[in-house]
């Protein structure tokens, strides 16, 4: 007994010590990830890394659970297609955290909308077409909530989906609607490729080719992405395919 309490009076302190110690690394760890996901060079083993550095922090605070979803988010874009299913629902599942702490936020119900979106892409038409309405809802709350959030994201999702979709009655596509939101988009976040490009083609497909060459040329200049660099350069080789093939 004397001898455990001799290792007891060791062992107290170092505990004591290794408290705050603790605490000071949880920042480090954050500014670690967050400094792989603005990296130039991110991919996806860096994506990877981010997020295993994330996950590795005590849970529950809304900016850790906002960077678990878009990582996920962003792991889902860049990863192998029969893997990205599984980064999309996990995405979706830390946004389903995230909401339960703060229903009014607005990362919530845009990664929520965003997984979604993810899991639409890479499921069957069917399951797209199922889960088209909780997208949309989502998205047009966050409209509500803040329209600039990730770049104008929300209006450049919503351009896009009313771009893609079939028209009425078998579903939502409105080249107008489209046409709206991107040009919204651009407006709010006038340095998003990604906004530029989605607005040139839905110009094209309304017949504005001096117009949608007008956007192209901006995809080009633009430095920015709200996903990744990755994102980035994809955009930049669109537009240059584009502008070859209208000239």
């Amino acid at each position: 007994m004397k001898y455990s309490l001799k290792i007891a009076a060791v062992i107290a302190p170092l505990l004591l010590l290794s408290v705050p110690f603790s605490l000071a690394a949880e920042p480090e760890k954050m500014a670690q990830a967050d400094a792989l996901l603005a990296s130039p060079a991110l991919d996806y083993q860096k994506a990877q890394q981010a997020l295993a550095l994330y996950e590795a922090l005590p849970s529950g605070p809304p900016r850790l659970l906002t960077q678990l979803a878009r990582t996920c988010f962003i792991l889902g874009d860049l990863a192998p297609q029969d893997q990205r299913a599984g980064h999309y629902n996990k995405g979706l599942a830390y946004a389903e955290k995230l909401l339960a702490q703060e229903p009014a936020g607005v990362a919530g119900h845009y990664w929520r909308a965003l997984n979604l979106s993810g899991l639409a892409d890479v499921g069957t038409r069917m399951e797209g077409f199922k889960l088209l309405p909780k997208i949309m809802d989502e998205l047009k709350r966050v409209l509500i909530l803040d329209e600039t959030y990730d770049q104008a994201g929300a209006h450049r999702v919503l351009g896009r989906i009313y771009f893609e979709a079939p028209s009425w009655p078998i579903s939502v596509g409105d080249k107008k609607k489209s046409l709206q939101h991107l040009e919204t988009a651009v407006r709010l976040a006038p340095g998003n490729s990604t906004n530029h490009l989605y607005l040139a083609e839905t110009l094209l497909d309304m017949g504005k080719k001096d117009q949608a060459r007008e956007e192209l040329q901006k995809v080009l200049q633009d430095g920015q992405n709200a996903l990744h660099p990755e994102a980035l350069m994809e955009d930049r080789r669109e537009a240059r395919r584009l502008l070859a093939e209208k000239k």
